[in-house]
């Protein structure tokens, strides 16, 4: 069969900070069912085609991955491929968690459920006419407007097993993010979080269960992405690449015995940091210049509600080691919590100058579908128009802080960072980006307005 995977295009999003990645998600998918059917790619954020005129009645399945701010273009996506003639199959962390919305939408033949590459293969394999519908996994669907749902598809143990994401497919000169100025590309080397944290939905979609890739395996993708593609910049984008120190010190030892010109980043968690500053010496030694670290809040009451199981204590001393091995750091930090108020924002704003991270990333708190948040704010909701739902708009009713007065925060946040004649010096091309995507913020308040409000 003709399969067409599609990543819908973004609205305003990271790609306004200059990070473009390939959808490795869909790249996966591809990789596991190129060797039995025709697989193409198409990523509208990058690649020039028009969504609304694109030739979908070309493919036999029009796959399309859906998160919560892009969910209402993939609809029209959708719709254009159904009209098409296309069958119209949806996955992703958003459709997993409301499979019935997308199905009653009309323009939706199947969603595939969480971790999609096996699942999606037996449908695929199953409209092929391959095996039975009783053989599909993780796939819902509706029968004379009842919800039905196949037994879920068990998580891959082995990750090791799968193919390498399918890059060949993707335009991978259009991405552009670089690292120390240099053109870079990410993989990913574990699933599953065991942190189950209030607003990530990362553990539900991908279980708890942390499956890690061997180092092996991992080698054996950078070397491909080293001399076949020639990259000499790495972004590991895992949630927990770090989780298992003795991992991490094992693949930087062999990076170093590689003797390669290679820098990279990964994401990691305070008190990993905290407590293994020897791993982090092995990893700045092989090449470690950047990492991600989700902070999120100078208040413990707020990291306890938050179900972080961190420390506030403990970001000082993980910027310390961080700093002492001269990796760069950029910091996650949320503000909006139910209970929050704004004496308590504003401590994590000082919070997150006082810890001075190269960049800081600010964002309002965001009850995604599929978290523990969501679950809990339902009566909350401002609105659900989901294409706010990019975690820089007010979306739930708080405590003590109105919309406005936490859009204000949010603001105040970027501007008392960034305002710094150091910070200035230190970031001024990424202070530029975010200057114009400030503009592109308050240019769709109009939108947030005009949101159609919850009772």
């Amino acid at each position: 069969m003709k399969v067409l995977l599609v990543s819908p295009p973004m609205g305003f999003s990271y790609y306004s900070l200059g990070i473009m990645r390939p959808p490795l998600g869909l790249a996966y998918l591809a990789s596991v069912l190129r060797d039995h059917h025709q697989v193409k790619m198409i990523d509208f954020s990058v690649q020039k085609q028009d969504w609304n005129n694109y030739p979908y009645s070309e493919f036999d399945i029009v796959g399309i991955s859906v998160d919560t701010a892009r969910y209402l273009i993939s609809l029209r996506i959708a719709k254009l491929a159904k009209i098409q003639g296309a069958i119209v199959v949806m996955g992703g962390i958003h459709v997993s968690f409301l499979d019935k919305d997308a199905l009653e939408s009309g323009v939706v033949d199947y969603v595939v459920r969480n971790e999609g590459e096996y699942s999606f293969l037996s449908l695929v394999r199953f409209l092929s006419k391959e095996i039975p519908f009783e053989e599909v996994r993780g796939v819902s669907y509706l029968t004379d407007g009842e919800l039905n749902r196949t037994p879920d598809a068990p998580f891959i143990h082995d990750l090791d097993s799968l193919p390498f994401p399918a890059r060949e497919l993707l335009p991978l000169k259009l991405y552009k993010e670089k690292m120390h100025g240099r053109l870079t590309t990410t993989l990913i080397t574990s699933r599953g979080c065991p942190f189950n944290c209030d607003f990530c939905s990362g553990s539900r979609f991908f279980g708890v269960r942390w499956r890690a890739r061997s180092v092996e395996n991992i080698f054996e993708e950078m070397q491909l992405l080293h001399k076949e593609y020639n990259y000499r910049a790495l972004s590991f984008v895992d949630d927990n690449f770090t989780l298992n120190p003795s991992r991490a010190i094992k693949l930087s030892e062999k990076i170093m015995g590689q003797g390669w010109d290679l820098i990279w980043g990964a994401w990691s968690r305070v008190d990993t940091i905290a407590n293994n500053p020897d791993m982090v010496r092995m990893m700045a030694k092989a090449g470690l210049k950047w990492t991600f670290v989700g902070f999120e809040s100078g208040s413990q009451e707020v990291l306890n509600g938050y179900g972080k199981n961190a420390r506030v204590e403990d970001a000082s001393k993980a910027m310390e080691i961080l700093k002492e091995n001269d990796v760069r750091v950029t910091g996650s930090f949320i503000l909006g919590a139910l209970n929050e108020t704004r004496d308590m924002m504003k401590e994590t704003i000082s919070f997150a100058k006082s810890l001075n991270p190269t960049t800081a990333q600010f964002s309002i708190l965001t009850p995604y579908p599929g978290t523990k948040l969501y679950e809990r704010v339902k009566d909350r909701l401002l609105t659900k128009n989901w294409e706010i739902y990019t975690g820089i708009h007010p979306t739930i009713k708080l405590d003590h802080v109105s919309p406005q007065q936490l859009r204000r925060l949010f603001f105040m946040a970027c501007f008392s960072f960034y305002g710094r004649l150091g910070k200035v010096f230190e970031n001024m091309s990424y202070i530029h980006k975010i200057f114009l995507s400030v503009l592109k913020l308050l240019a769709s308040k109009l939108l947030f307005e005009k949101a159609k409000l919850v009772s």
